[in-house]
């Protein structure tokens, strides 16, 4: 979220140069490809697969314009093998984001068929499309005359000028790699520092001449064969991809201090989120005097904040003044997601709260690393308040005061008390029993075994959050779901709700309940004399893990969580029940100490005639090695198990002999 910020802000770092530095065209113009291409030889493995990468080479080259400003000449070449339609389809499409693209200074592509024919890219193949989503404007080319067989091979560069001197190169994808390379150029004044991530070879430095006595920095890095990262369930696959990257350190020609280190961050953030102006300082005492927000505890203090923040002030998207600045905010009633911080930022500073700002990342996206100072990281903010242990998330308005999103937990952050003072701090993840999923089914049957339910769902933590957004705005369609989540085909006699409210979310012990009294007959099946009862439906549809394929990925939940299921029912009279014993379910996993850390376990108790079974489920540890894969798949596989349990209601023998005893007189039956 705050990649704009962030360039805009670097205008006040030192990135000119001495003038004594002469401005050149880039060294690795000369690059091409060969000029009589040919069919690669694959592996019979290889040829099976539906397509292949066979090379895919990436040059950044960062070098001076005519002014002395840095620019980047960055190109990109990829021949791929295509040996099904879907790849064809997948692959004859180009789409390269513009960005800060000046202009294409190189632009290639072709195809080569089966049998040898070539050919070359067709001009007015290329279209430009504008505000495509969050990827802005992207140039986009179709390469014709790609066959299923054959191979298609496009190569370009691109100048851009350089606002972030510091990225990240995807290196790895779903498709198998021949050989991956990146090189990483720069002027030899300009240091630049790489590292490697989820297995691609570390980056090797050298220096280049280029000639007049003037030489190049190059950080090189090549591997061969990489095989492509499947998603699949419960990973992280976009973090788990290799990657690269690469950040300026140095300006040797300045004898400049390190630059785009944490401190430097610091100092940035610090001096953009809490500058605001005079008018904004009299608006906020404004509302200040209607919250009495500078009136009770810390905690109480920073809910007014944020209540009034969330309740009050819309997102949206946007730039410019009226999105960004305080004043324009608190009047306007809406902001960007940048802009929302700053007006957290300035109530919490004039409010005199001890707090710490947050920068961090998204942990789906890119794990956040404290050794290495990568400010491509820096896309999410938070609010820490080190008196209570608790955070804000600005723009997330579905959370309240408390645990930070769990996109954001389990990760490192840069912790920010002000421009001289910061730190690297865990962002904890809460425990399972801090988010609760409960269902408390009570059963009854009538006298032809139709079936009654009363519900009762309740959850606390993450799952809470997440149920109250949706509920927020989908309310009937939501209760209706949920109640009838587990029970097919069931009837809604009433439903109530509890504690549904966003604001209900500064608590997270706090239950959102859903009540509720269906009947159904899709829950019972007759067989003969005796009546099936599928009772494991009643806790829903559950995951079930099958995989053809070698795990690829660690093991990666979205946070720990407890399952509490509890069904009660009377066995009728008349009647015995078997299949009980189907029940009893115990599968877990242990970490080192022997302690069980991810479980399912289901049993029952039979009290006369009452019956209660019980379901607990919870994943404490909700990050593994891919060799406790297995274990991992029993214990998630346990709650699709228990879902497909039966249990046999029977006649008893003795209910059996008196009801076919004759009966005198008694009338037929209408065959109508």
């Amino acid at each position: 979220m705050l990649k704009n910020l962030i360039s805009c802000l670097l205008l006040i770092l030192m990135l000119t140069v001495s003038t004594a530095v002469e401005a050149h065209k880039y060294t690795h113009q000369s690059y091409n490809w060969e000029e009589t291409p040919t069919l690669h030889s694959l592996t019979e493995e290889e040829m099976a697969a539906s397509a292949i990468i066979i090379k895919d080479k990436r040059i950044l080259e960062y070098t001076y314009g005519k002014e002395a400003d840095l620019v980047l000449y960055e190109t990109t070449h990829k021949i791929i093998r295509v040996n099904s339609d879907q790849a064809v389809e997948e692959f004859n499409k180009v789409f390269v984001p513009m960005g800060d693209v000046i202009e294409f200074v190189e632009l290639k592509a072709r195809a080569i068929s089966p049998n040898g024919k070539i050919t070359e890219l067709n001009r007015d193949n290329i279209k430009e499309l504008k505000d495509v989503r969050d990827l802005g404007t992207l140039k986009i080319f179709a390469i014709e005359g790609v066959e299923k067989g054959g191979e298609l091979e496009y190569f370009y560069t691109t100048q851009s000028k350089v606002g972030d001197p510091y990225s990240r190169s995807m290196v790895q994808t779903d498709t198998k790699i021949k050989e991956a390379s990146i090189e990483i150029i720069s002027p030899d004044n300009l240091e630049f520092e790489a590292k490697s991530y989820n297995g691609f070879p570390d980056l090797k430095k050298e220096k280049k001449a280029v000639g007049k006595g003037d030489s190049v920095q190059i950080l090189k890095g090549i591997t061969t064969d990489l095989e492509g990262l499947r998603e699949e369930d419960y990973s992280l696959h976009r973090a788990n991809l290799m990657k690269v990257a690469y950040k300026l350190s140095y300006n040797r020609s300045q004898l400049s201090p390190r630059l785009y280190d944490w401190g430097t961050a610091a100092k940035l953030f610090e001096s953009s989120m809490y500058r605001y102006n005079d008018k904004a300082k009299a608006l906020i005492k404004d509302v200040f005097k209607d919250l009495k927000a500078k009136k009770g505890t810390t905690e109480e203090k920073v809910k007014k904040i944020e209540q009034y923040i969330k309740n009050n002030i819309d997102v949206k998207v946007g730039s410019g003044v009226d999105y960004i600045k305080v004043n324009k905010i608190l009047v306007n009633k809406y902001a960007n997601e940048v802009g929302l911080a700053r007006v957290f930022a300035a109530m919490l500073q004039e409010a005199e709260i001890e707090h710490e700002m947050v920068m961090t990342s998204n942990r789906y996206q890119s794990r956040f690393d404290k050794d290495f100072e990568d400010w491509s990281n820096f896309t999410e903010v938070l609010f820490y308040f080190p008196e209570i242990d608790k955070y804000i998330s600005p723009s997330a308005s579905q959370y309240r005061l408390g645990f930070a999103p769990y996109q954001l937990s389990d990760n490192y952050g840069l912790f920010i008390k002000d421009s001289d003072k910061w730190h690297h701090k865990y962002i904890d993840m809460p425990t399972a029993k801090q988010s609760v999923n409960r269902i408390d089914a009570n059963v009854s049957f009538d006298d032809n075994f139709g079936v009654s339910l009363d519900m009762e769902y309740g959850w606390t933590g993450y799952r809470a959050v997440e149920f109250r957004a949706i509920y927020e705005f989908q309310k009937e369609d939501f209760v209706k779901n949920r109640l009838k989540s587990g029970v097919r085909g069931a009837t809604i006699l009433e439903s109530d709700v509890e504690n549904e409210t966003l604001n209900d979310s500064e608590d997270p012990k706090r239950e959102f309940i859903i009540k509720g009294k269906l009947t159904t007959d899709d829950l019972m099946e007759k067989a003969g004399r005796s009546y099936l009862f599928n009772v494991g439906e009643i806790i829903g549809e559950q995951v079930e893990l099958y995989q053809e394929h070698k795990r690829q990925n660690p093991i990666d939940m979205p946070y720990p969580t407890h399952y509490q299921r509890t069904i009660n029912f009377t066995i009728p009279d008349g009647y015995t029940l078997e299949g009980l014993e189907d029940v009893k379910i115990d599968k877990f996993m242990e970490n080192k100490s022997g302690e069980k850390v991810n479980r399912f376990l289901s049993d029952y108790k039979i009290d006369g005639n009452k019956v209660s079974i019980t379901a607990e489920e919870y994943y404490e540890n909700i990050s593994l090695d891919k060799e406790q894969y297995e274990n991992f798949r029993s214990v998630i596989n346990a709650a699709a198990d228990f879902n497909k349990v039966v249990l046999v209601f029977e006649k008893k023998k003795e209910e059996e002999k008196e009801e076919v005893q004759p009966v005198k007189d008694q009338p037929k039956k209408s065959v109508d």
